[in-house]
Protein backbone atom coordinates (compact mmCIF):
# COMPACT_ATOMS: atom_id res chain seq x y z
CA UNK A 1 0.00 0.00 0.00
CA UNK A 2 2.88 2.25 0.58
CA UNK A 3 4.00 1.55 -2.74
CA UNK A 4 1.09 2.74 -4.19
CA UNK A 5 1.28 5.99 -2.19
CA UNK A 6 4.51 7.19 -3.35
CA UNK A 7 3.34 6.56 -7.15
CA UNK A 8 0.02 8.65 -6.23
CA UNK A 9 2.25 11.05 -4.72
CA UNK A 10 4.50 11.43 -7.07
CA UNK A 11 2.30 11.15 -10.17
CA UNK A 12 0.34 14.11 -8.63
CA UNK A 13 3.70 16.36 -7.81
CA UNK A 14 4.80 16.08 -11.75
CA UNK A 15 1.32 17.02 -12.57
CA UNK A 16 1.75 19.87 -10.64
CA UNK A 17 4.78 20.63 -11.87
CA UNK A 18 3.98 20.25 -15.36
CA UNK A 19 1.13 22.48 -14.19
CA UNK A 20 3.67 25.45 -13.54
CA UNK A 21 6.22 24.94 -16.35
CA UNK A 22 4.25 24.33 -19.08
CA UNK A 23 3.23 28.10 -19.60
CA UNK A 24 6.56 29.21 -18.87
CA UNK A 25 7.87 27.10 -21.28
CA UNK A 26 5.12 28.29 -23.66
CA UNK A 27 5.96 31.79 -22.95
CA UNK A 28 9.71 31.23 -23.98
CA UNK A 29 9.23 29.47 -27.05
CA UNK A 30 6.73 32.30 -28.44
CA UNK A 31 9.06 35.11 -27.24
CA UNK A 32 12.16 33.49 -28.80
CA UNK A 33 10.23 33.06 -31.62
CA UNK A 34 8.31 36.25 -32.15
CA UNK A 35 10.68 38.37 -30.90
CA UNK A 36 9.95 42.22 -30.77
CA UNK A 37 6.73 41.12 -32.51
CA UNK A 38 5.73 39.28 -28.50
CA UNK A 39 6.06 42.42 -26.63
CA UNK A 40 3.81 44.71 -29.06
CA UNK A 41 1.28 41.92 -28.49
CA UNK A 42 1.60 42.13 -24.66
CA UNK A 43 1.14 46.18 -25.56
CA UNK A 44 -1.51 45.54 -27.69
CA UNK A 45 -3.19 43.50 -25.31
CA UNK A 46 -3.09 45.82 -22.32
CA UNK A 47 -0.58 43.82 -20.41
CA UNK A 48 -2.40 40.94 -20.85
CA UNK A 49 0.65 38.03 -21.85
CA UNK A 50 -2.86 35.45 -21.58
CA UNK A 51 -4.32 37.08 -24.57
CA UNK A 52 -0.97 37.86 -26.16
CA UNK A 53 -0.11 34.48 -26.47
CA UNK A 54 -3.40 33.43 -27.48
CA UNK A 55 -2.81 36.10 -30.20
CA UNK A 56 0.11 34.66 -31.27
CA UNK A 57 -0.83 31.00 -31.43
CA UNK A 58 -3.63 31.84 -33.45
CA UNK A 59 -1.15 33.96 -35.95
CA UNK A 60 0.48 30.22 -35.77
CA UNK A 61 -2.08 28.67 -37.10
CA UNK A 62 -3.63 30.57 -39.47
CA UNK A 63 0.25 31.06 -40.81
CA UNK A 64 -0.03 27.11 -41.03
CA UNK A 65 -3.40 27.28 -42.80
CA UNK A 66 -2.07 30.04 -45.50
CA UNK A 67 -0.20 27.91 -48.31
CA UNK A 68 2.39 30.18 -50.22
CA UNK A 69 4.21 28.85 -53.50
CA UNK A 70 7.58 29.57 -54.29
CA UNK A 71 8.77 32.24 -56.73
CA UNK A 72 10.28 30.88 -59.95
CA UNK A 73 13.83 31.77 -60.31
CA UNK A 74 13.13 33.96 -63.27
CA UNK A 75 10.25 35.99 -60.95
CA UNK A 76 12.75 36.45 -58.57
CA UNK A 77 15.56 38.00 -60.53
CA UNK A 78 12.73 40.44 -62.02
CA UNK A 79 11.81 41.65 -58.48
CA UNK A 80 15.14 41.72 -58.11
CA UNK A 81 16.12 43.78 -60.72
CA UNK A 82 12.84 45.83 -59.98
CA UNK A 83 13.91 46.55 -56.71
CA UNK A 84 17.44 47.96 -57.84
CA UNK A 85 15.97 50.07 -60.08
CA UNK A 86 13.50 51.58 -57.12
CA UNK A 87 16.98 52.00 -55.28
CA UNK A 88 18.59 54.14 -58.37
CA UNK A 89 15.25 56.64 -58.45
CA UNK A 90 15.79 57.31 -54.71
CA UNK A 91 17.83 59.64 -55.75
CA UNK A 92 15.44 61.66 -58.11
CA UNK A 93 11.93 61.07 -55.75
CA UNK A 94 12.59 59.35 -52.62
CA UNK A 95 8.72 59.35 -51.73
CA UNK A 96 8.18 57.67 -55.34
CA UNK A 97 10.75 54.90 -54.64
CA UNK A 98 9.42 54.43 -51.26
CA UNK A 99 5.56 54.02 -52.33
CA UNK A 100 6.39 51.67 -55.62
CA UNK A 101 9.05 49.32 -53.56
CA UNK A 102 5.93 48.94 -51.08
CA UNK A 103 3.83 48.10 -53.65
CA UNK A 104 6.43 45.82 -54.84
CA UNK A 105 6.10 44.01 -51.68
CA UNK A 106 2.54 43.58 -51.86
CA UNK A 107 2.60 42.42 -55.94
CA UNK A 108 5.23 39.83 -54.02
CA UNK A 109 3.09 38.65 -50.95
CA UNK A 110 0.57 38.45 -53.55
CA UNK A 111 2.19 36.30 -55.86
CA UNK A 112 3.90 34.06 -53.02
CA UNK A 113 0.15 33.40 -51.57
CA UNK A 114 -0.30 35.67 -48.37
CA UNK A 115 -4.21 37.20 -48.58
CA UNK A 116 -4.46 40.65 -48.25
CA UNK A 117 -5.81 40.95 -44.66
CA UNK A 118 -3.65 40.42 -42.11
CA UNK A 119 -0.53 40.81 -43.70
CA UNK A 120 2.11 41.85 -40.82
CA UNK A 121 0.68 39.65 -38.55
CA UNK A 122 1.35 36.37 -40.77
CA UNK A 123 4.65 38.27 -41.72
CA UNK A 124 5.61 38.37 -38.26
CA UNK A 125 5.30 34.44 -38.05
CA UNK A 126 8.09 33.75 -40.05
CA UNK A 127 10.10 37.21 -40.33
CA UNK A 128 9.82 38.55 -36.74
CA UNK A 129 12.36 40.81 -36.78
CA UNK A 130 11.64 42.61 -39.66
CA UNK A 131 8.27 43.25 -39.08
CA UNK A 132 8.67 46.60 -36.41
CA UNK A 133 10.81 48.03 -39.51
CA UNK A 134 7.83 47.27 -42.40
CA UNK A 135 5.16 48.45 -39.77
CA UNK A 136 7.23 51.57 -39.40
CA UNK A 137 7.65 51.78 -43.17
CA UNK A 138 4.26 51.50 -43.95
CA UNK A 139 3.24 54.16 -41.32
CA UNK A 140 5.88 56.80 -42.69
CA UNK A 141 4.26 56.09 -46.37
CA UNK A 142 1.09 57.41 -44.65
CA UNK A 143 2.90 60.33 -43.60
CA UNK A 144 2.70 63.29 -46.30
CA UNK A 145 5.03 64.89 -44.14
CA UNK A 146 7.92 62.52 -43.70
CA UNK A 147 11.13 63.73 -44.79
CA UNK A 148 14.28 61.75 -47.10
CA UNK A 149 15.44 59.97 -43.75
CA UNK A 150 12.49 58.66 -43.35
CA UNK A 151 11.67 57.73 -46.75
CA UNK A 152 15.03 56.37 -46.51
CA UNK A 153 14.47 53.93 -43.71
CA UNK A 154 11.48 53.04 -44.87
CA UNK A 155 12.84 51.81 -48.17
CA UNK A 156 15.62 49.79 -46.71
CA UNK A 157 12.84 48.33 -44.61
CA UNK A 158 10.63 47.00 -47.40
CA UNK A 159 13.50 46.21 -49.18
CA UNK A 160 15.26 43.84 -46.82
CA UNK A 161 11.89 42.29 -46.39
CA UNK A 162 11.76 41.73 -49.72
CA UNK A 163 14.95 40.19 -50.03
CA UNK A 164 14.31 37.60 -47.48
CA UNK A 165 10.72 37.00 -48.62
CA UNK A 166 12.77 36.08 -52.25
CA UNK A 167 15.43 34.27 -50.31
CA UNK A 168 13.62 32.17 -47.86
CA UNK A 169 12.42 28.38 -47.30
CA UNK A 170 9.40 29.28 -49.56
CA UNK A 171 11.73 30.21 -52.80
CA UNK A 172 13.94 27.40 -52.68
CA UNK A 173 16.74 29.30 -52.16
CA UNK A 174 18.53 29.79 -48.60
CA UNK A 175 18.58 32.96 -46.86
CA UNK A 176 21.17 35.02 -47.08
CA UNK A 177 22.20 37.14 -43.88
Amino acid sequence: MEALQIVVVAVVAAAALFAVLAPRLRSRRLRARFGPEYDRAVLAHDGDVRAAEHDLTDRLALRRRVKTVPVEATDRDRYLAELRGLQALFVEDPRQSAVRTAGLLDSLLTDLGYPDEDRPELLSVDHAARVPAYRDARRTLDDPGADSEELRRSVIAVRDLVVALLHDEHSGVPVRH
